[in-house]
């Protein structure tokens, strides 16, 4: 079991869906952990009327943790639940916070995805998360290595820069390569139609962000490449 961390202010529950799918298109399985602020998942994940404020449910073949409070919490539903937690391939979390950081990191992180775009808050509360990741480092010695993922948005120099600045005393090395999620009316549509249709469906989307969430979905697994999870993608009926 590995779990990756999807960590940074930017609304980004389109991408971890489409991802945590992808995952699932290679034959593993995905828990998807909404550890953000707002809980949006909450809306768009449907669950029986009455389940509680808190629950795991299943939505196209993946996994998903809503409403819960910490990775204590999640391990104790499950616990309860007799549902093993370690018998899933991959466990993505999506945090937006430093509070989210902080409660939902317990397990440790085998790889973390780093989401970012141009908005000066956006930068604020990025800045404030890398403060919390550095607080709770296991080796306050070392640099915070992670990868970057620019979010729908293009970067300038200036903004680039500016970020930049704003997070140099944490230590952050930021590894290779870097991603870049693109914003195009048809990713957006594809994102809206999935929310309605009941169908994570990856294939509708643009060239560049299909290739995009193949590269990241090659990077986790990491026994497979790129060109493999594409052929999945274009495979898959739904």
């Amino acid at each position: 079991m590995q779990v990756i961390g999807l960590v940074g202010y930017v609304n980004k529950y389109d991408l971890v869906m489409n991802l945590a799918k992808t995952i699932n298109i290679m034959d593993k399985s995905v828990l998807v952990i909404d550890a953000t602020l707002d809980r949006k998942l909450k809306y768009i994940v449907p669950a029986l009327d009455n389940i509680g404020r808190s629950y795991i449910t299943q939505y196209n073949s993946i996994d998903f943790a809503v409403g819960f409070d910490s990775m204590h919490d999640v391990e104790n539903y499950m616990a309860e639940q007799s549902i093993n937690i370690s018998l899933y391939d991959f466990i993505l979390i999506d945090m937006d916070s430093a509070r989210s950081y902080e409660f939902f990191r317990t397990r440790g992180l085998d790889k973390v995805y780093f989401f970012i775009d141009t908005s000066v808050l956006s930068i604020s509360k990025n800045r404030d998360i890398i403060k919390a990741m550095r607080v709770y480092s296991n080796d306050e010695n070392s640099n915070l290595e992670m990868s970057k993922v620019l979010y729908r948005s293009y970067i300038s120099r200036a903004a680039n820069d500016y970020f930049e600045q704003k997070i140099r005393e944490y230590d952050v090395k930021w590894k290779e390569p870097e991603y870049e999620i693109p914003l195009e009316e048809q990713d957006i549509l594809a994102d809206t139609d999935s929310q309605f249709s009941g169908t994570i469906d990856v294939k509708r989307h643009t060239k560049l962000y299909i290739s995009t969430i193949a590269d990241l979905t090659a990077e986790i697994i990491g026994d497979v490449n790129s060109k493999q999870v594409m052929t999945q993608i274009k495979r898959r009926k739904n």
